[in-house]
């Protein structure tokens, strides 16, 4: 071993001066004869237990209290023929006995960080170290009262605290060791949880690490009232934000207030359930206290429902609703009330199903898709503005018509509140951070043009086939009557012309209609996109028109031989139910196959990626 000199303070809390002692730091035979417990090793050991550190003025009982035992390996019988090998911890209680009774001042002497051992043990939860150090503790006092410990015994060992104001009660919650901290409640159940220098509690950091069986034994078997976290967080913040349900039950039950208690940003711990999605936490809230639901926090001037919305938790608002009606024409600090956020956050089939269902059109809250905010915008510049465009497309005739002007705005508004809307780590809902392209956008026109160009060319081509037809009918002319059709007084044909006319008329209209945008500004960007849509109707409806119009003409050339005739003409028909048949199989491969793997996608991102890989092919999903 070797004899260094230079000075160290006792580790024994005294009101008396430190003293000075030469230490010696130990060497790898009696560090690792500490770490397995070895007696042997200390028995003839000539410096005293005090002085032995390590580099980090760990003494034996610290080394031995992080290690918790010699580790040994067993063999276990796992099936009949077949053995596996487990490598254990084992304790042995003669060790430390035998340490604290040769130096008793090892009980309450600091390493560097100002831990003493039973900090150590509680950190790595051994519990039968833990409860040999209490033991001895107790045992010490009564033989000799002068020789470390005051006239509190074992409690003087359990309320030190290292350097960041941390006992063992901390540190066992922290790392959720129920063991440990059944052992350190039984011995001081009157302990007052202060916290430490981040300002949490025990039971702050039980509810955080979502333990809770310790939750419920320190609320059940302590008398202390503190339950603060940092940032003026409580333990029901905590266990909140930790998805506890079970926790979040016993902490209201325990403590009713502080369902009502805010943050320094001025939020409840329904804000942060709402936030974060956890429905069935702000629903025991709800139960237990509404009137939290009117409580906005100081940042932005939001409610829970404002918080729900804009990360587009449909349950959750429909849980607030119905518990807090009052609370749906409130306004943040922009003056947007929650319909503002919820027609960005929330697709447009569900918002209409969610408003329907809660009757938001009703009473008191029928006008709040025309309620302004301080800019003047109400719901509706936000939901014609917002994602809901770039899903639907376009919209209906009766929608009215926006400002380019004010749609950048509005625009540059969104991405304003997606680019600095944080809580907690978790950004608000992915549309209120989709860039939403400029109309003037050359990549965009582009877009829309080819697309107008290429709908032209289908609708001048079934007026050109419709109008060629009309004249070349089918069985051809009476040679001895001028312009008179063979087959003029045949049913089918009379549906032939009928059904001609219709397409050719149909698609003329839509070629006259494709025309007209040309002279039509891009500042009427709906307008557009309605006259389009339009068009398309007029186009799909011409090629209905003309399949009927080829399937009728088959058949009344056909009719002498009428087996031929009726093949022919059930063929050409089969386009219609063949259309919808498609139409039903692109529908459920995108709503159910494309959904499910892309659920398979996330899933494996979040096992071996991260959540932040996951969050990529959310936009995947299609909205049905």
């Amino acid at each position: 071993m070797m004899q260094l000199n230079p000075s160290v303070s006792s580790s024994i809390p005294s009101e008396q001066p430190m003293e000075e002692k030469a230490i010696t730091y130990m060497d790898l035979v009696l560090f690792k004869a500490a770490a397995d417990g070895d007696v042997e090793a200390f028995s003839d050991c000539q410096v005293a237990l005090d002085c032995l550190v390590d580099g980090s003025q760990n003494t034996v009982l610290h080394i031995y209290s992080r290690t918790g035992g010699r580790l040994v390996v067993k063999n276990v019988r796992a099936f009949p023929c077949f053995q596996k090998r487990v490598f254990e911890r084992e304790f042995s209680i003669n060790f430390v006995e035998q340490l604290v009774n040769k130096c008793p001042s090892l009980l309450l002497q600091r390493n560097a960080n100002w831990e003493i051992p039973l900090h150590i043990a509680a950190r790595h939860g051994h519990s039968g170290i833990v409860k040999v150090l209490i033991e001895r503790a107790n045992v010490v006092l009564h033989e000799d009262p002068e020789r470390g410990l005051d006239a509190t015994g074992a409690r003087q060992m359990l309320r030190m605290r290292d350097e960041e104001e941390n006992t063992a009660f901390h540190l066992a919650a922290r790392y959720g060791h129920l063991d440990v901290l059944r052992l350190l409640v039984k011995e001081d159940p009157d302990f007052d949880f202060s916290a430490n220098t981040s300002g949490e509690t025990p039971l702050y950091l039980a509810a955080e690490g979502g333990y809770h069986g310790m939750v419920t034994e320190m609320l059940d078997n302590c008398k202390s009232t503190v339950y603060g976290g940092p940032n003026g967080r409580t333990a029901l913040h905590a266990a909140v934000l930790a998805g506890d349900e079970k926790t979040v039950r016993k902490l209201i039950e325990a403590k009713m207030q502080l369902t009502k208690q805010t943050d320094d940003n001025g939020r409840t711990p329904l804000h942060y359930a709402a936030h974060f999605g956890k429905r069935s936490i702000a629903k025991v809230l709800l139960e237990e206290d509404a009137s939290a639901a009117y409580i906005s926090d100081k940042e932005r001037g939001m409610s829970a429902l404002h918080m729900a919305a804009w990360q587009g938790e449909q349950g959750i608002m429909e849980e607030i609703i119905s518990n807090c009606p009052g609370c749906c024409e409130m306004v943040d600090k922009r003056g947007w009330n929650f319909l503002h956020f919820a027609v960005v956050a929330v697709s447009p089939k569900k918002l209409k199903r969610f408003l329907v269902d809660n009757k938001i059109n009703d009473f008191t809250n029928r006008n709040l898709f025309h309620e302004k905010n301080v800019n003047g915008y109400t719901p509706l510049h936000i939901y014609l503005t917002g994602p809901a465009r770039q899903r639907l497309g376009w919209f209906s005739l009766n929608s009215f018509l926006l400002d380019r002007e004010l749609q950048k705005h509005i625009r540059q508004l969104l991405n304003d509140i997606g680019d600095n809307a944080e809580v907690e780590g978790l950004r608000v809902h992915p549309n209120f951070r989709k860039r939403v392209k400029d109309e003037d956008d050359v990549s965009f026109i582009e877009v829309v043009e080819k697309t107008r160009e290429t709908h032209l060319l289908v609708a001048a081509l079934v007026a050109t086939v419709t109008f060629a037809a009309a004249f070349t009918v089918p069985g051809g002319y009476k040679s001895d009557e001028q312009g008179d059709a063979t087959l003029s007084r045949d049913p089918a044909f009379k549906a032939f012309i009928i059904t001609d006319t219709l397409a050719f008329v149909s698609s003329l209209l839509a070629v006259l209609l494709h025309f007209r945008l040309v002279f039509l500004k891009w500042s009427l960007v709906n307008l557009r996109f309605q006259v389009i849509r339009l068009a398309d109707v007029l186009t799909f409806s011409a090629t209905i028109a003309m399949v009927i119009a080829f399937s009728t003409g088959s058949y009344a050339v056909l009719q002498s031989s009428m087996g031929f005739a009726i093949a022919t003409c059930s063929l050409g028909l089969t386009f219609v139910p063949g259309l919808f048949i498609a139409y039903a199989i692109f529908r459920f491969f995108l709503g159910v196959v494309l959904s499910a793997l892309v659920y398979y996608l996330q899933t494996w991102c979040i096992s071996n990626k991260g959540p932040v890989f996951a969050v990529m092919f959310s936009p995947l999903v299609v909205d049905f």
